[in-house]
């Protein structure tokens, strides 16, 4: 069953209807091995009257079929993640790989998600990841799969300190921010990545590993001085609203 059959079958197992799905992890930042899992993320709404209760509701649809793993989150979910800056939740905006979504909506959820974005609580999120990543490269063998790990999230960081906004998912886009020779090198590892499986080991390459540790730290030491976001309430609201009422009217 293909992935857009899987949402159809979705949104009919739940009573939902997904406004927008996207691809997720390393096959939206480019650099997937042959054995990568689909993660497919998407928003969706429910019948109007799954709102007007006083009880909470499970606001959330997980799924995992073999290597179709599938996260949903219920649009006020959602909306409320973005206006923290959650990280996960804007860069699923940006993905490379839409399943589905109309271009209105993937375009104000996305304006709403750049206001959203705050730099001091994204990069705390970055060096999170990346810190946590580079402690498994101290090996002589090493997982090419946390290398890129570990490389994404401190180009991530890299970025934000130099351009003050959301950094790219795709990967490739970053490498800029370093010298050719760096570049070059990474770049050969991504061809590696795409012909291996996620579990190859390689020997460590001091030189890759060396540029993560310097990104972290120049990221730790300048993160403090970032700003924050300036989330729209009135404008998220509207959305919510609008959105809600549009997607019940078409139910009946």
């Amino acid at each position: 069953m293909g992935i857009n059959n899987k949402l159809i079958e979705i949104e009919k197992s739940r009573n939902a209807n997904i406004l927008f799905a996207c691809e997720s992890g390393s096959r939206a930042w480019g650099f997937a091995s042959p054995d990568s899992d689909f993660d497919v993320r998407f928003i969706y709404t429910k019948p109007l009257d799954w709102y007007l209760s006083v009880s909470e509701k499970k606001d959330s649809i997980d799924i995992m079929d073999g290597d179709f793993d599938t996260v949903g989150w219920e649009l006020k979910k959602q909306l409320k993640l973005m206006m923290k800056s959650n990280i996960p939740a804007l860069e699923h905006l940006f993905s490379p790989i839409i399943y589905k979504g109309e271009n209105d909506v993937i375009k104000e959820l996305r304006a709403i998600g750049l206001e959203c974005f705050s730099p001091i609580k994204s990069m705390f999120h970055y060096l999170s990841m990346s810190k946590k990543y580079e402690e498994k490269l101290h090996k002589e063998e090493i997982k090419l799969k946390d290398l890129f790990y570990a490389l994404r999230t401190s180009f991530a960081g890299k970025w934000i300190l130099e351009n003050n906004s959301l950094p790219p998912v795709v990967f490739e886009k970053m490498l800029h921010l370093v010298n050719t020779d760096l570049e070059k090198e990474i770049r050969n590892l991504m061809k590696i990545k795409s012909e291996n499986g996620e579990s190859y080991m390689l020997s460590k390459n001091t030189k890759i590993v060396n540029l993560v540790s310097e990104m972290i730290a120049e990221n730790n030491k300048y993160a403090k001085s970032l700003s924050s976001g300036k989330p729209n309430s009135e404008r998220i609201n509207d959305f919510l609203h609008k959105t809600i009422t549009n997607e019940n009217n078409r139910r009946t």
